[in-house]
């Protein structure tokens, strides 16, 4: 008969690599309370306990009859052990089946032990990567054609491109790399190109649209040609106040479910459903011609429901500007925030009151419900953000701090994260990482780790300062 194959620590545990073997080092690598004499007795046994259950000792366990159709109870276990590893004490092996027997059965088997073993190690890696410090790559300008502030920079997934907007209506494409692709202008019929003053644009990625917020109180949505140019399709006019802040929402299992959302300098949150976004935004009207290059869109005539494409929906959530708007779908409700402290951060929840049933698909029906949630912040807040894998909202506060929010639970935050020595302007989740990002009107960016509300770095003198410096775009 040939020899029994070998069996590797990544066979007994589903964990690979040499950093594995060392994980289940350390795990084990804890002093018993037997062996708290002295410090000389501490350091001999660490030393012991740390070749304790190396890849050959866990290869012993299984060849010795610990396999998985096997049970051990406490003293068997504890025999066990001491009869194939001839290490460490009977107190170490008794604390370690404690461990395992979470359910206090009194037995545990092989599948209990290495299951235990491997939500150790995933628990350690967790640790590991919440406390590690990013390592950042220098800093690079990127070439751009902006003459005034950026408003913003989106990712156009279905173009693996990046596209930035700035105040003047400069419209600059990207590719992955930064790299700049093309350029052009963003126009408007409206006034002349030295009076034109963009507040905000958003990407409507389930259409490859974008959507432009002028001054002259007016939403343009452009197409995204295939040649990445923007084409004019829609303008919203008839609109009240100029338009400071923008928002798009899809759902990914039905796109034709779409949501455009903006904030304007009196304090309203407006938002425009849209339950045919695939077919059409807007159908066209009959006064309109089909040769007409675009199409007009009055917001009084989707108040008055003479689009059967999409509805229209607004109030009043601030004494002061809209600095922000999303829409929170796993909430169902839209969050704005402004710099007052009376109307710091609004929550205007929705009702799903039944489906509108097209031909081959259904919309959601949302109203919006009477009654709104309004959190007090002393000195208001700049921005937000909210997190789904959290269910935390974190705030951009002008008072310098950073809050963590349940939006459920709005009577007081669940954690205040103190640094910032200037207000803080922007905040970001980044969930893979268990972080938060915020960045203050000082040019500091701090990361922080969301569940021990810890600073873990922070970064200073790597962003552009001063004016001449305005319309440099950074990249790390």
């Amino acid at each position: 008969m040939g020899d029994k194959p070998r069996l590797s620590l990544a066979s007994l545990t589903g964990v690979k690599g040499a950093a594995a073997a060392a994980q289940f080092k350390r795990l084990f690598n804890q002093p018993s309370i037997s062996s708290l004499s002295n410090h000389e007795d501490i350091k001999e046994e660490r030393i012991e306990l740390e070749n304790l259950l190396g890849t050959e000792d866990l290869e012993k366990l299984r060849l010795h009859g610990f396999s998985k159709d096997k049970v051990l109870d406490k003293e068997q276990f504890i025999e066990f052990l001491r009869n194939t590893l001839n290490r460490g004490s009977d107190q170490d092996y008794d604390e370690l089946f404690e461990c395992v027997d979470v359910t206090k059965e009194g037995f545990i088997s092989w599948d209990k032990l290495a299951t235990y073993l491997m939500l150790k190690l995933y628990d350690n890696d967790d640790r590991e990567k919440a406390s590690s410090v990013p390592n950042w790559k220098s800093g690079k300008s990127i070439l751009n054609a902006h003459r005034d502030s950026v408003k913003r920079i989106q990712h156009m997934d279905s173009f693996s491109r990046y596209i930035s907007i700035s105040k003047e209506g400069t419209v600059c494409i990207y590719n992955d790399e930064m790299q700049l692709y093309k350029t052009f202008k963003a126009a408007t019929e409206s006034c002349k190109m030295r009076d034109l003053w963009i507040t905000d644009f958003v990407f409507m990625a389930n259409v490859n649209k974008v959507a432009i917020a002028y001054t002259s109180k007016e939403l343009i949505i452009y197409d995204m040609t295939s040649k990445l140019e923007l084409s004019l399709t829609y303008r919203i006019v008839g609109i009240d106040a100029t338009s400071y802040c923008l928002d798009y929402w899809s759902d990914r299992e039905n796109p034709n479910d779409a949501i455009l959302s903006w904030g304007d300098v009196k304090g309203n949150v407006h938002a425009i459903l849209f339950n045919s976004a695939i077919i059409a935004l807007f159908e066209r009207p009959p006064q309109q011609t089909n040769n007409a290059a675009y199409t007009r869109v009055q917001l009084e005539d989707i108040a008055n429901g003479n689009y059967k494409n999409a509805s229209y929906l607004t109030y009043n959530a601030h004494t002061e500007w809209t600095r922000q708007v999303k829409y929170a779908d796993h909430l169902d409700c839209f969050i704005s925030c402004s710099t007052n402290t009376k109307t710091a951060l609004v929550f205007g929840w929705m009702d799903k009151s039944g489906l509108t049933v097209r031909v081959n698909y259904s919309v959601r029906i949302r109203q919006l419900r009477e009654i709104r949630s309004v959190v007090e912040i002393s000195q208001g807040l700049n921005s937000f953000d909210y997190s789904r894998n959290f269910n935390l909202i974190a705030t951009a506060g002008v008072n310098y701090q950073v809050s963590l929010w349940n939006p459920f639970v709005l009577s007081k935050p669940n954690g205040i994260l103190r640094g910032h020595m200037r207000s803080v302007l922007y905040v970001q989740f980044i969930p893979s990482r268990g972080q938060l990002l915020s960045f203050s009107k000082d040019k500091i960016l701090r990361i922080w780790d969301v569940q021990l509300q810890i600073c873990l770095q922070r970064l200073s003198n790597i962003f552009p300062r001063g004016p001449e410096e305005k319309k440099t775009i950074k990249a790390y």
